[in-house]
């Protein structure tokens, strides 16, 4: 990939920005009116396209997860943050990356990842709500572009440095904080002021969004103080903690704001828990089978679902789906609906060999809730390993029309067209996903070849028209 945009993209992700700015309350007296000074900087419709643009590089380079189920979790989440927050200007987008480290982070275009770690540390929903409004927070109020302005009174070597080091993070991410740190130099108390500014804004538009969206405010500063002092005195502070600063004034702060909010009775989430579960099972491997299983005899319900459904993830993923039935099977009996469940008992009759019986299982889910995301994965996935490739095209094609941004639903049709015989579709297809990742010469390729692939004029007319669309694409790509 290009590497010099991935650099662009980490370096205006990060929270460290390395400027001249004046003192904590000064700067917070001074910050751009959102809108007016900000557009000038970046409209939003640029924004906007940059935003799918580094997303595509994205896609391309990072360790992004095709999980359906912690995708339409988190998701979830997210979106019931973004409908209870101002300042909207476009769709937001949220995915995961498979790091076991604590951290999330936001750039252009409203486009938020979550990492793996983050889920696992949490302790409750809200607390993981939290983050996510925070970074909300910094895209709706133009963070990014606020600090592409004051970027433009750096010197070019220290930017250089700066990138240099993120450059070296991606091999080896200690020697890259280290190269970082030298970078920030006699910059660093100014940078820190400039950067408290921000992170207080966000903190503050971050926790109204908390309360409005019926999460506990009190979530936020419960995480940041616990991470704070669990990191107090170690080495290697998670990335959270590097890129998001949290002072004791800052955790003050958040507790005496949320403090001034009502207060908010959540009750537990069992859909938390099972993510959670999920992910240290499968994703962090931060808790074993011991541990499941001493959860699975609590008293507390939805411990000891979460202890079963960890059990069952990791019998399944040592290639044991009679063990991973055999734990499974209450739950689903109890909850036959729950997307959680659905997923995993997808892969145990697959690991069992019924295809057929996942097929029809999932046939019935989707009739209840067509087009959602893991019911609708599940079933095209037991359809192709029900050699049925034409079910699968046809759900994951419905799908496209109402998700036509779905990575995972592209990548699968591609699949199940070659499985059909039909070359020119699956040829259409792979370009679709060589645009998703930014790879415009080989998707022209892939139409150019669906194209020797059909006699069909209308056909012809329509790869041709979208050879075009992928040229724009690329020019702009360069431009922006």
């Amino acid at each position: 990939m290009n590497t010099t945009r991935l650099l662009l993209i980490l370096f205006c992700c990060s929270s460290y920005v390395l400027v001249s700015s004046p003192s904590n309350a000064q700067q917070r007296q001074q910050l751009p009116e959102i809108g007016t000074t900000a557009a000038a900087v970046m409209s939003i419709e640029k924004e906007k396209r940059v935003g799918e643009i580094y997303m595509r590089q994205i896609r391309l380079a990072a360790p992004l997860i095709s999980d359906p189920v912690l995708q339409e979790y988190v998701s979830g989440i997210g979106q019931q943050l973004v409908r209870n927050t101002d300042g909207v200007k476009f769709p937001f987008e949220f995915f995961l990356i498979n790091q076991s480290s604590i951290n999330a982070f936001a750039f252009f275009g409203g486009h938020i990842g979550v990492h793996t770690g983050l889920i696992a540390a949490a302790q409750t929903e809200s607390e993981l709500a939290a983050v996510l409004g925070h970074e909300i927070a910094h895209i709706t109020q133009r963070h990014m572009i606020r600090r592409m302005q004051e970027q433009q009174r750096s010197t070019p070597l220290t930017i250089a440095s700066m990138i240099g080091a993120i450059l070296l993070g991606i091999a080896n991410p200690e020697a890259g904080a280290a190269g970082l740190y030298t970078a920030v130099g006699a910059s660093a108390q100014s940078q820190i002021n400039y950067t408290r500014a921000y992170e207080q804004e966000a903190d503050r538009i971050g926790m109204q969004t908390l309360y409005h969206a019926g999460f506990d405010p009190k979530a936020a500063p419960n995480f940041f103080a616990r991470l704070a002092e669990q990191y107090r005195y170690t080495s290697k502070p998670p990335e959270m903690l590097l890129t998001h600063p949290l002072p004791e004034s800052r955790i003050a702060d958040t507790r005496s704001r949320a403090a001034a909010l009502p207060s908010v009775d959540v009750a537990p989430s069992l859909n938390f828990m099972l993510a959670k579960a999920r992910v240290q099972a499968r994703y962090t491997h931060d808790k074993s089978a011991s541990e499941f299983a001493q959860m699975a005899q609590s008293t507390q319900l939805f411990q000891q679902r979460a202890g079963r459904y960890g059990l069952a993830i990791i019998a399944l993923d040592k290639g044991n789906p009679q063990q991973a039935q055999d734990y499974l099977k209450p739950l689903l009996d109890d909850d036959p609906q729950n997307v959680f469940y659905l997923d995993v008992e997808t892969d145990i009759l697959l690991g069992l060999g019924d295809a057929q019986a996942a097929q029809d299982m999932l046939r019935t889910a989707y009739e209840r809730r067509p087009n959602e995301q893991t019911i609708t994965m599940n079933l095209a996935n037991a359809a192709l390993k029900n050699h049925n490739p034409q079910l699968a095209i046809a759900v994951l094609r419905d799908y496209l029309l109402h998700h036509s941004d779905s990575y995972l639903a592209q990548q699968m049709l591609v699949d199940a067209y070659g499985k059909a015989g039909n070359l020119a579709a699956m040829y259409e297809s792979r370009a679709e996903v060589m645009v998703m990742q930014g790879r415009y010469d080989i998707a022209i390729d892939q139409l150019q070849t669906a194209h020797n692939h059909t006699d069909n004029d209308t056909t012809h007319n329509r790869l041709d028209g979208r050879i075009e669309q992928i040229r724009e694409l690329r020019h702009q790509a360069e431009q922006l």
